[in-house]
C-alpha cells in the first residue's frame, strides 16, 4: 500500500471506529429502554477437531453505556456480564436460555481522579467469592470490586519495568485457580503475573510472552477447567481501507512460575468462516454438565454503525492432556 493510501485509511478507521463520532449519536446519559436480539446463526456440527459452533447473536441499541465491550466475565445462573471502554456494564442472560431481565448501568470505579474515562479493557471474577477485578488503560490499573459490586480498592501498575504504552495496557486478563492473576498488554512482550490479590499489594514478576502469531494482539483470556489459558487473539487489516478483522483462539498452560521460560501459547482454533468476522475483544468460558467447556465471544463494535455487538458460543471439548 502507498505511503497515502495507509495515511488515508488510518484516518477512515479512526472516523469509523472512533466513540461518540457522528456514525452514532446515542444518548449519552440513560440506558437503553429496549435492546434488540437476534440470532444470526444456528448452531453448527463439528468443524475443527474437538471444537464446534453453538450460534452467534447479535445485540443493538442506542445508548453510550452499550457497546464497546472489552471484557466478559461469567456470572452465576447462566448470566454474563460485559464491560465497555466508556465505562457501561451489560449483565444479561445467555441467550441459549429463556430469556431474562437485562442490566444496563454505568460501572462504578474505585477512583474517578486516576481513571476519570473508565476505559476498561479486561476483567476477571472469583467464582466462589464473587470478587470482580477490572483493569483500565490511560493510568494502568486493576480495581477490585465485591459481590454486590461495591469498589474495595485498587492498584496502580505503573512502577516497575513495563513497555506498555498509556493506550496500550492490559488488555486480557484471568485469575488463576491457585490465586495468581495474569495481565498480557495489547501490543508488547511482557505481561505481569501477581502472586496474588493485585489490590493487596502483592509482588508481580515479569511474564516474557511469545505471541503465537504475528500481527495478532491478545484481547482476553480465561483459564479452562483443566487449568490451561484459553487466550483470545485479533488481528486489524486495512488492505482494503475498511477494517477486516481477524480472530483466533491460543491455548497454554499458565507461565512457568520461575519465569525462566518464555509464555508461548500455541494456536487452537481459527476462526475465519466459522463466526462472522468481529472485533472480538471478550471472553468468558464455563463448564458444561457434559464435561465439555462453553466458551463465549462478544465483540467491540468501537460505537461504529460499520460494525455490530456479537456475542457467539463455541463449545469445546476439551481432549485430555
Amino acid at each position: 500500500m502507498s505511503g497515502f493510501r495507509r495515511v488515508m485509511a488510518a484516518i477512515l478507521l479512526a472516523l469509523l471506529c472512533a466513540p461518540g463520532t457522528w456514525l452514532r449519536s446515542p444518548d449519552l446519559d440513560l440506558a437503553p429502554a429496549t435492546i434488540g436480539l437476534s440470532r444470526i446463526q444456528a448452531e453448527a456440527p463439528a468443524v475443527q477437531g474437538p471444537w464446534r459452533v453453538a450460534g452467534v447473536w447479535h445485540y443493538d441499541a442506542d445508548s453510550v453505556l452499550f457497546g464497546g465491550f472489552s471484557a466478559l466475565i461469567p456470572l452465576e445462573d447462566g448470566r454474563l456480564r460485559a464491560f465497555s471502554d466508556r465505562g457501561g456494564q451489560f449483565s444479561f442472560i445467555q441467550p441459549d436460555r429463556p430469556t431474562a431481565p437485562f442490566s444496563v448501568t454505568s460501572q462504578p470505579i474505585a477512583s474517578d481522579r486516576l481513571n476519570d474515562r473508565r476505559d476498561i479493557e479486561a476483567a476477571t471474577i472469583d467464582a466462589e467469592s464473587g470478587d470482580t477485578w477490572l483493569a483500565m488503560e490511560q493510568r494502568h490499573s486493576v480495581h477490585r470490586f465485591d459481590h454486590a459490586g461495591r469498589p474495595t480498592g485498587v492498584r496502580i501498575i505503573d512502577d516497575g519495568p513495563l513497555d506498555w504504552s498509556r493506550n496500550s495496557g492490559a488488555e486480557a486478563m484471568t485469575r488463576l485457580g491457585d490465586g495468581r492473576f495474569l495481565l498480557l498488554p495489547e501490543r508488547g512482550r511482557s505481561g505481569l503475573m501477581f502472586a496474588g490479590d493485585p489490590v493487596l499489594d502483592h509482588p508481580f514478576s515479569i511474564v516474557t510472552y511469545r505471541p503465537p502469531m504475528p500481527g495478532y494482539a491478545a484481547t482476553d483470556m480465561a483459564q479452562l477447567p483443566d487449568g490451561r489459558i484459553l487466550l483470545l487473539l485479533r488481528s486489524v487489516n486495512l488492505s482494503r481501507g475498511l477494517p477486516r478483522f481477524e480472530s483466533k483462539l491460543a491455548i497454554a498452560p499458565p507461565p512457568d512460575p520461575s519465569g525462566s521460560k518464555a509464555w508461548a501459547p500455541q494456536i487452537a482454533l481459527d476462526l475465519g468462516g466459522l463466526i462472522p468476522q468481529e472485533n472480538y475483544e471478550g471472553m468468558a468460558v464455563r463448564e458444561r454438565d457434559d464435561g465439555s467447556v462453553a466458551v463465549w465471544l462478544i465483540s467491540d463494535d468501537n460505537f461504529s454503525v460499520v460494525q455490530r455487538t456479537l456475542l457467539a458460543q463455541l463449545i469445546f471439548d476439551a481432549p485430555e492432556r
